[in-house]
């Protein structure tokens, strides 16, 4: 399969989708679409092929697509489907054992038969290899030899094994303290990853842009939230980015970037809000305390009072400090 977003290539090498609307491939034909076709469940090739026009597909095509959450494609066919799952069959999981999809193909593609066929695995115990191996047979998209190495693909699982591992690794790194060798394993990740891999990508972003803010790098830290939120736009990313921003920006650059990007204002008054309880807790607590308390022996000129409170506000973080770390470790 080619890589990027292809979903499938005419014999003259021409794209077969429609990306009129950013992420929906809709199949199309030479200018022709092929609304309905009979059982059984085979992909008829006509001679047009070999001309390269028409391809007809297993099923019919639908008029409202089922979303692959797992690479963020929506798909208009079974031989669409089935070309995605072609595609990542290495980080295909249990997310793909989905009762929406069996109802898809029934309702939308009018494949009865094989939405049965699915329901009833669901029933029982079975496998993403198991639920991914019944829509490729008996669709019969692929060539031939080709399910079978797609599904040894999946048995192996040596996509998201090895990256979930990473990942984990890169965590643990970042939770002992270790933040540049974590973000040096975040970067190898996002090479490794393909662009389709979209959710796993933000993960990535925003465990990047949490160390960053841990170590008040708010720049940064602000960057990755931006990529994790154009790769996943959901409230969380939406809020560390804004948290980011109001951080790192004096008031009126974060006024004025509220202005220009009202999507973000719910996200602002939560940060906000946040910001404000925070304040009210230091304000009331001890560490605080103690400052007001070295600032008014500082202004009464108490230097001998000053010197001491001050040694022992120092000592008491340092072993603070030694304690954190040795948790850590």
């Amino acid at each position: 399969m080619p890589g990027g977003q292809d979903i499938k290539r005419l014999p003259d090498g021409q794209e077969n989708y429609d990306d009129r609307q950013a992420g929906n491939e809709k199949f199309l034909t030479d200018g022709i679409k092929k609304h309905v076709y009979k059982q059984p469940l085979r992909a008829v090739f006509s001679k047009e092929q070999q001309m390269g026009r028409v391809l007809t597909v297993t099923g019919r095509l639908a008029d409202t697509p089922y979303r692959i959450r797992k690479i963020e494609r929506n798909v208009y066919s079974a031989e669409e489907l089935c070309y995605s799952l072609a595609q990542c069959a290495d980080f295909m999981d249990e997310e793909i054992m989905d009762p929406e999809l069996a109802e898809w193909l029934s309702e939308s593609c009018g494949l009865h038969e094989l939405a049965r066929t699915l329901q009833g695995l669901l029933r029982g115990r079975h496998t993403p290899k198991d639920f991914v191996g019944t829509i490729l047979r008996e669709c019969a998209c692929l060539p031939p030899g080709e399910t079978a190495k797609v599904l040894a693909r999946m048995e192996a699982g040596r996509g998201m094994e090895s990256i979930s591992r990473d990942l984990s690794r890169a965590q643990s790194l970042a939770g002992r303290g270790h933040m540049r060798q974590a973000q040096n394993t975040y970067t190898e990740l996002l090479d490794r990853l393909p662009d389709m891999e979209r959710g796993t990508r933000a993960q990535i972003w925003k465990e990047k842009g949490l160390h960053y803010a841990d170590s008040f790098m708010f720049e940064r830290a602000a960057d990755c939230f931006r990529q994790a939120y154009e790769l996943s736009p959901v409230p969380e990313h939406a809020f560390w980015y804004v948290a980011s921003l109001y951080m790192s920006m004096d008031g009126e650059d974060y006024r004025h970037f509220l202005e220009e990007h009202p999507a973000f204002y719910e996200s602002a008054y939560q940060v906000e809000q946040r910001a404000a309880k925070a304040e009210s807790r230091f304000k009331s607590g001890s560490e605080s305390r103690q400052l007001r308390r070295l600032r008014q022996l500082r202004r009464e000129k108490q230097e001998e009072a000053f010197s001491s409170r001050l040694g022992h506000t120092l000592k008491g973080m340092q072993e603070d400090y030694r304690q954190r770390v040795s948790a850590s470790v």
